[in-house]
Parts: structure tokens; sequence; C-alpha cells
């Protein structure tokens, strides 16, 4: 008796049955059970049909974004940041760089050391010791705030110091001179510490040539009490850690690696690791690109032509030309011409050497051919002269800084007046603000806040305008009180010196408005008396009523009355204080001192 077959149901959706028995029991239920195209276009044209199918759509929509929502974006190779509530993204791409061990390399063609060999080339070892000279002058104390320094200020500027405060300053000041709490030179060389001076110097050409400044920091024992001292170290052997940090423990970030050996790791507590130039590139590993990483071609070029010029010199032996003599010479004679002609004109490492050619001819004589082959000692000096521009330029440097022609149309010689101090000008904005700026940012975010976050670190002298034009400029609005507190000096004996201006073509007008002044006190002065000139007080004046006694005045040195009674401010002629006769005719004017008929500043003593 045969068995029947197993229904289409049972097979199409039974994971033991084969996949091809499967795959025809799913076509025989779709014949079966699926609508032909004339069903359904039968089964829609009803409008309850439609609404059925347009409600199943919609729900089916409805459906579909509920799931997107409530279901997890799964992403087929997720970051490490992903996962936490940090940077989702990738910022170091562990695939693409070599790892050694368990921190990177620096993914790039040059090495540390193959960049300062390229640093001790010129001009980039003229252009980074320029640089170093010039930042020196900043690496000293500076209380005063003019000229170059540094000096510790309150983050708020409007903030009025304390007496505390500015012995805090004072010390913290101290700190950052000596690069710790040791002042004494001899005790801080025997721990290793620089002053900032020295530290600056082997910080910046690290920077300038690695963009790989480090700067390890010594905390005191207790770590509450602050920084007890910073170094420089060698940027070179620094070697940045992955994410997941060194054997496990994720605090350190960087290691120091010396002939492929590890020597130290670091925490960010223990070291300050801070590009100059940073890269968003995930195959950077973290590290920046320095000024010498993009000259690479330049310095090349500039070798070449310096090598050039060199061998010209020491290897040239191309000579002059060829000398071709005519007859029927033998052996014998060709020697011997060669010989005297040697002797004659061979120079130094066989400049001169002419190379002789014989033809034997019927006709005797001698031809010289010229090569052209003179060499230039300047030979490709434009060229030189563009690849120095070109390094200055990067580096923020105009070439005159390094005594080099400028590449451009106008005379950039050193000495060309006004040209040649805009040039100095613009490259310190371009090059040393920026470089400076970067330390001060440093300085004021990773050491002083160890001690006290409301100071900052700042160099004095950067964005200040020249002394002297500062000054002219102040000349033409201050007084000279004003000018002799900007010198800490005390105000003027004379308070009438002191508000006049230091403008010249201010003198007149300050006059006048003096004159102005004392006319309108010597007008109020004589309202109280009467009209007589006999000096006594008006009913309505001052001690009218108590037996007729003259009101206090200021006597004007120069005052000159009417007539002996006239009752003027001036003199005391007639007895009495405070009036003036007229001696021998002479007149002045009611009221006027006599100081401004010559121009003169009148001055009022109190009595």
């Amino acid at each position: 008796m045969t068995r029947p077959p197993d229904p289409p149901q049972s097979v199409a959706f039974d994971d033991r049955a084969p996949p091809g028995e499967r795959r025809d029991a799913l076509g025989e239920l779709h014949r079966t059970y699926a609508p032909t195209a004339g069903d359904l276009a039968k089964g829609l044209s009803s409008p309850d049909s439609m609404q059925i199918l347009v409600d199943y759509l919609r729900e089916q929509a409805v459906r579909q974004e509920l799931l997107k929502a409530a279901a997890p974006v799964r992403v087929p190779f997720p970051s490490e940041n992903a996962q936490g509530v940090r940077m989702k993204s990738v910022r170091l791409d562990d695939w693409q760089i070599g790892i050694q061990g368990e921190y990177y390399d620096r993914p790039s063609q040059l090495g540390f050391d193959t960049l300062r060999a390229m640093a001790a080339q010129p001009p980039i070892s003229l252009i980074i010791q320029t640089r170093l000279n010039h930042v020196r002058r900043f690496a000293r104390q500076n209380d005063s705030g003019e000229g170059p320094g540094f000096a510790i200020r309150h983050r708020d500027k409007d903030h009025k110091l304390t007496g505390p405060e500015k012995q805090g300053i004072g010390l913290l000041s101290r700190f950052m001179a000596n690069c710790g709490w040791e002042f004494d030179p001899r005790a801080r060389q025997r721990m290793g510490r620089t002053s900032l001076g020295d530290f600056m110097a082997v910080s910046v050409r690290d920077s300038l040539t690695l963009d790989s400044a480090p700067i390890e920091t010594e905390m005191k024992r207790d770590a509450r009490l602050g920084m007890d001292g910073f170094y420089a170290i060698d940027g070179a052997t620094i070697r940045l850690c992955t994410e997941a940090g060194y054997q496990g423990h994720d605090e350190i970030f960087a290691l120091q690696v010396i002939q492929s050996r590890i020597r130290c790791a670091y925490t960010h507590d223990d070291l300050i690791y801070q590009c100059r130039n940073p890269v968003s590139n995930v195959a950077s590993g973290g590290y920046g690109l320095s000024e010498v990483d993009l000259l690479i071609r330049v310095v090349t070029g500039f070798l070449n032509a310096m090598n050039l010029n060199i061998t010209g010199f020491t290897d040239n032996a191309i000579p002059k030309g060829l000398l071709q003599i005519y007859g029927d010479f033998d052996k014998q004679d060709m020697l011997a011409f060669k010989t005297y002609w040697n002797a004659m004109v061979k120079g130094i490492n066989q400049k001169w050497t002419l190379p002789v050619l014989a033809a034997k001819d019927k006709e005797s004589g001698a031809t010289y051919t010229p090569l052209n082959a003179d060499f230039n000692e300047m030979y490709f000096s434009k060229w030189m002269t563009f690849l120095t521009a070109i390094s200055c330029a990067i580096f923020g440097m105009s070439p005159d800084e390094i005594n080099f022609e400028s590449f451009s149309s106008r005379n950039g010689g050193i000495g060309n007046g006004n040209d040649t101090g805009e040039k100095l000008a613009n490259s310190r904005d371009k090059g040393l603000i920026p470089l400076l700026r970067f330390y001060e940012d440093t300085f004021s975010d990773f050491i002083l806040p160890t001690f006290d976050e409301k100071y900052v670190f700042r160099w004095t002298g950067l964005d200040e305008e020249d002394r002297q034009a500062k000054q002219e400029r102040q000349k033409l609005y201050l007084t000279v009180d004003e000018m002799r507190a900007q010198d800490g000096q005390d105000k003027h004996p004379d308070p009438t010196m002191g508000a006049a201006p230091v403008n010249p073509n201010l003198m007149g007008l300050y006059v006048q408005m003096q004159q102005a002044r004392q006319q309108q006190d010597s007008q109020d002065f004589g309202e109280g008396f009467d009209e007589d000139g006999e000096g006594e007080p008006d009913e309505g004046a001052d001690g009218g009523a108590d037996g007729g006694k003259q009101p206090p005045r200021r006597p004007v040195a120069g005052d000159q009355g009417e007539d002996e009674g006239g009752g003027q401010p001036g003199g005391n002629s007639a007895g009495k204080p405070g009036f003036a006769g007229k001696k021998g005719g002479a007149q002045q004017p009611s009221g006027e001192p006599m100081g401004k008929s010559f121009g003169m500043t009148v001055y009022r003593i109190e009595v």
C-alpha cells in the first residue's frame, strides 16, 4: 500500500525537508491560494475592498516606523567610543596605523631623526636659531609690563589685587622663571632643571622641528600642594598609546621609547603633550605636523643647489676648450708641447688642463675651439632665493631676519627703511606671536591651575606698540600730572602746572580757560561791595550785618585798581587790605589781571 504524499503545508515550512521539496511545496501553495490578477481586479472593484487595502498599507507603514525607532542601529564595525557617553566618532584608526607593541609610531615617511637631520641644514637651521633668539628675549620676569618678558596676572583684568594675591603672584613668577621651586642655580642643575630661558630654547626647537615638545611635570609628595617643577624632555622619544592604554592601564597615554625599548610610562598628570599644529586625520596617531614636514622637497632642492656650487669649485675639471695643431708632428714633439703647456697654464686641480689634438696635413698651423663651459659660482642664485623665501614663509618669518633677499618685486634687503620695518613687523605677527601664544596657553592651562585657577601666564611686550610712538600719541591729550603718574612720580607741587596739557598746541586754550575762570572769580568777588569804591560791603553782602568787616578774598598777583579808592581788587595803597591805588595814571580794565596782557598763567594765593 503506497503512502499518500505529505500535504504541501507541512513540507513547505519543515526545516527537515530537502530544499528542493520545500521549494516545490511553497510554489504549489502560491498557485493554490495566491489570487490571480483577475481576482485582484475583481475584488478591488468595490470601495470597501479598496479601503481595506489602504488601511492595511497604512498599518504596515506605521509598524515599520515603530520598529525602526525601537530597534538599535547596528553598525558592522563600531568604534569603542560608540559604547560609551564620550565622542562616538573614531579619532585614531587602529587598523591603518602600524602599532609597535601598545603604542603608535609616527605614521610618516620621515621619522623624528630624519626631521632633525633636515633641520640641521640651511636655511632651516638659520630660521630656527633666529626664532630661538627672539623667544629668549621674553623668558625673563617683567613686572612692569613694559618690554619683552612674562608676568603672572589675574584672569579677570578688572580685578584689583590684594596684598596676599600680590605676594602669591611674586612667588609664582619666581617659580616659572626657575621651572620649579628650587631657586638656587647650582641646586637646580643637580636636579636636572633649567631656567625658563633654557627651557624655552629646548622646547621651541623641538616644537619647530618635530611638533613634539612634551613637558614632564613633577608633583610634590602631597599632590594637593601642587607642582614642584617641570622639565623639557626629548620629543623624539615620546610615543602615544592607543585608547586602551598600556598593558590594560587606560590612564597611561604616552611612553618614552629609546632604542626600541620602553623606558618610562606617563599619565596625564605626569606629562603635558600638546601639538602646536594638530591634525584631524585618523591616521595621524595623535602626532602633529611640524614645519619641517612641509619642507622635504624644499630642503632637498636647496641642498642640491649648494652641492652644485660647492663641487664647481672643488671637482670642476671641464677644460676651457680644445687645441688642434696641424703638421707632421711625432710623439716626441707632442709630448714636449704638452709638457710646456701644462707647466705654463695648468692650474689647481687641473682646472686649466688643455686637450691637444694633432692632425697631419700639408699646411702647418693650430686652431683653438672654446667649449663655452664657464662655471658660474652663483648659478641658481634665484632658485636658492626662492627656496629660502618658501622656507621662511612656512615658519612665518621674513627672509630679511636671516639676512636673505626677499623673493619679491621690491628690493627687500636690510636697511631699506620703512619697507623692511613693515616686513619685520608682519613677520612678528605671523610667526613669533602664534608661537608664544601656544606656550602662553599651555602654561595657563596645565601648570598654573595646579596652584590656583584664577592666575594666568602672559607674555609682555607682544601686542604693545612702540614705546616712543605710544608716548607721542599720549602727548596729544595727557596732562603733566597724568604723564608723571605713568612714570611713577608724584603730582606736580603746583596744581595749576599739574593740570596743564603736555601738548603745546593746547596751551593757548588752557591759558584762556584759566583767565576766564579767574575773571569770573574776580567778578563774583566784586559783587559784595558798594559802588562808591570804599570797600564797605553792601547790605546784602557777607559781613554787612556785623560791623562792616571786609569779606575774605584771594589777592591776585599783578592786579591793579583804577585809582587809590577805586574799590577794585589789586593792591593795598589805600591802607585797606585787598585794594590798590593808581600810580602814574595808568589804568587797567576792571577785574582784568595784568598777567592776561602777557599771556601768562595767573596764580592765586590763599590767605
